[in-house]
């Protein structure tokens, strides 16, 4: 597991979106989501702060997708008789994993591309 706690969360990455008491449930999601990316790369490395800003941008994406799938997000609203749909998880043949799998990826190509730890071959 990567070192980062709350503080460093607010402090050294300047984050506000996160509440105390999801960070570590959310931190673990983003872990391991850039675990897969990586294909565990990161296990046994000391990680800079180009990781760890990366597991907090990709925290706060999942967080904010979280409460906004929770939450509904409106599609339409008819007010004569009161009607309103809301976006459903499936948009274009792409359920709500695939998405955030898809926003997560381009969060680590930002931080990590020139790195070698998104490199597919075999070293």
């Amino acid at each position: 597991m990567i070192a980062i706690d709350y503080n460093y969360y607010v402090e050294e990455y300047g984050g506000n979106i996160i509440p105390k008491d999801r960070f570590d449930y959310v931190m673990q999601k983003a872990e391991m989501h850039l675990h897969a990316f990586t294909f565990d790369r990161l296990k046994g490395e000391i990680h800079d702060n180009v990781v760890k800003n990366c597991l907090c941008d990709m925290a706060e994406t999942i967080y904010n997708i979280k409460k906004l799938s929770d939450k509904g997000v409106k599609k339409s609203e008819n007010t004569d008789g009161y009607s309103v749909s809301y976006v459903t998880e499936i948009t274009d043949g792409q359920d709500c994993q695939k998405i955030l799998r898809k926003k997560l990826y381009g969060i680590a190509e930002c931080y990590l591309m020139n790195t070698g730890l998104l490199y597919l071959g075999v070293r």
